[in-house]
């Protein structure tokens, strides 16, 4: 039985949950917000909490990056065919027709601006607490990198978007901001979490679990870095992840998600879950008694085929990323693919103990191998390289220079990071999306390299502006 120390309080949730739909979601609702709360290391704590807890909402790393960043790819689909009137919002991420009013791209709007406002609420009040130094030193840290978080996440869906770093406590305070540059809005990111990572402690204690090491701070700037093309600089914050000794891949993939194990030497980050009928348990996967067992409830995330087919033979990750058919509620088999990774066996529907990923190591190890690679193809991308695929059962590979090497690395990302939210930001950054959608039939344009700004913002402020194409 696991025991995690970050979930949301009732605490937490009561002071910081009730924010309104208002523009941005920044404006406070109630005065416990305004003027009592932020006042003990302990209020600052579950600030800090109820910040981590941001990206459980349905339009962080529980629905919306799932659909933004897996369904409109070539990795997962919705498993309909048909438009029906319930289900337009999602059949938009199947043939790419988004429209301003769709709901789970309003979603990753509206609740990443509400992690953000909880961040800068953090931020804005703390320098003044009168709590002990190293305190404040790490809640501020830990704001730093979940604002960076999310506004990385923001940039590269939007582009330009509105960059805040104060707390408002009005509405009117954010009717009248517009979008900012997206390199302005990097450099926010980028300073945040060079503080974060001076910031952060090493580790924490068994009673701190689930909160962001330094680690994370620095193969998250990494990973920055490596989005705006300056290899050497990723590199060198992706090597000091790898030369610190604090993370490793696990001998078996499987382990690395495992409700018993979910903070593990391969977890850098993650998003946690709790069972337990508290609100706290994680939806994202179907439910299953037991291996074999027909599967109920819960939510399915189908696999396309062009996914299957991207497994090379006895990569002894697929057998546990997806399932070529399951039985359903009725005890019929259904010859669907679903992505099985998720699944925790006994689970309630929407109520597992399994975790989100959000940077691993083995994202680490890929991530330095394409910065290595771009500076001039070279033994240690190779040898970092080969490191995820041997974990994986799979030979060396045969890539002898830095384009076909640029191409494995596309290919590794894909089956090992599969279903993990990171296949249309990879493809988008690499500059393939388009090329590799369009080779396989789906209709995508230039302009789908950034989602479009929802309708209700721009109804809301009419200083925002909607992206080219929408």
């Amino acid at each position: 039985m696991k025991v995690k120390r970050i979930f949301l309080s009732l605490i937490a949730l009561l002071a910081l949950a009730g924010c309104q739909d208002d523009f941005l979601a920044l404006s406070p609702a109630t005065d416990r917000n305004t003027v009592n709360f932020y006042q003990t290391a302990a209020d600052f704590n579950n600030a800090v909490v109820g910040t981590y807890a941001s990206l459980k909402q349905s339009g962080t790393y529980n629905t919306s990056l799932y659909w933004m960043g897996e369904v409109s790819t070539d990795n997962t689909n919705y498993g309909v065919t048909t438009r029906q009137a319930v289900n337009v919002d999602n059949f938009q991420f199947i043939d790419h027709t988004y429209t301003s009013l769709n709901d789970i791209i309003y979603a990753a709007w509206r609740d990443h601006y509400k992690g953000i406002s909880r961040a800068n609420a953090i931020l804005t009040r703390i320098e003044t607490a009168g709590i002990a130094d190293n305190l404040k030193t790490q809640y501020k840290g830990e704001a730093q990198f979940l604002r960076a978080l999310l506004y990385f996440n923001l940039v590269r869906l939007y582009g330009d978007v509105p960059l805040v770093t104060t707390e408002i406590t009005t509405a009117d305070g954010a009717s009248t901001l517009t979008r900012t540059p997206a390199e302005d809005v990097y450099k926010l990111i980028i300073s945040d979490l060079q503080s974060a990572e001076q910031a952060l402690p090493v580790s924490y204690s068994s009673t701190d679990v689930g909160r962001a090491p330094q680690g994370a701070a620095k193969a998250l700037l990494g990973k920055v870095y490596l989005t705006r093309k300056e290899w050497d600089k990723a590199a060198t914050k992706l090597k000091e992840v790898i030369s610190s000794g604090k993370f490793q891949l696990l001998p078996k993939y499987a382990d690395v998600f495992s409700f018993a194990t979910p903070t593990n030497a391969e977890i850098l980050f993650n998003v946690q879950y709790k069972s337990g009928n508290t609100g706290q348990g994680s939806g994202f996967g179907p439910v299953q008694a037991s291996e074999g067992a027909r599967i109920t409830g819960g939510s399915m995330r189908y696999v396309t085929a062009d996914m299957e087919a991207a497994y090379e033979p006895g990569d002894l990750r697929k057998a546990f990323s997806m399932k070529s058919s399951y039985i359903d509620a009725n005890g019929q088999p259904i010859n669907q693919r679903y992505v099985s990774k998720y699944v925790q066996f006994g689970a309630l529907a929407n109520d597992s103990d399994i975790d989100f990923p959000v940077i691993r190591y083995a994202d680490v190890l890929l991530m330095y191998a394409e910065a290595l690679n771009e500076v001039g193809f070279n033994p240690e991308a190779v040898s970092s390289l080969n490191q995820v695929r041997q974990r994986a059962g799979l030979p060396a590979t045969t890539a002898t220079n830095q384009s076909a090497f640029r191409l494995a690395i596309e290919q590794e990302r894909r089956v090992e990071l599969a279903f993990e939210n990171h296949r249309w930001f990879d493809l988008v950054r690499t500059g393939r999306y388009v090329t590799v959608m369009n080779a396989k039939g789906l209709k995508v344009q230039d302009f789908h390299t950034l989602y479009l700004i929802p309708q209700r913002e721009i109804d809301l402020n009419k200083n925002l502006t909607q992206n080219t194409g929408y």
